[in-house]
């Protein structure tokens, strides 16, 4: 296998895991928890928004420590997306550079993995 068949191999598996963090990421709940007090009695939501508005969900207290490992656990996911985003550009230039593989190419490989 050639230099070239190896580093298409590692971009399209590169493109592969982007594409699966991304679903657990969109499986996963945005925003952040707050607590309301309202006559005397706790109440906690899960806050997030979307445009210029702020949504709210009630948490029922037996969920809320779920429900807020989960939260935790995108914001994690998040940002590993992140780092395997910055790794695909960074493989995309490097095999742009040895120009063995033309722009039209990538784009195409890219398109596979609606990258």
């Amino acid at each position: 296998m050639s230099k070239k068949d190896k580093m298409l191999e590692a971009f399209r598996e590169l493109l592969e895991e982007y594409k699966n963090i991304q679903s657990a990421v969109e499986s996963l709940p945005r925003g952040y928890i707050s607590k309301k007090v309202i006559s005397g009695h706790v109440y906690h939501y899960r806050q997030w928004r979307e445009g210029s508005h702020v949504l709210s969900d009630y948490v029922p207290e037996v969920l809320l420590n779920r429900v807020r490992q989960k939260i935790v656990i995108r914001k994690e996911t998040e940002e590993l997306l992140k780092i395997v985003k910055k790794d695909i550009k960074k493989l995309e230039k490097q095999l742009l550079k040895t120009k063995e593989v033309s722009e039209e190419e990538l784009a195409s490989i890219k398109a596979e993995y609606n990258f």
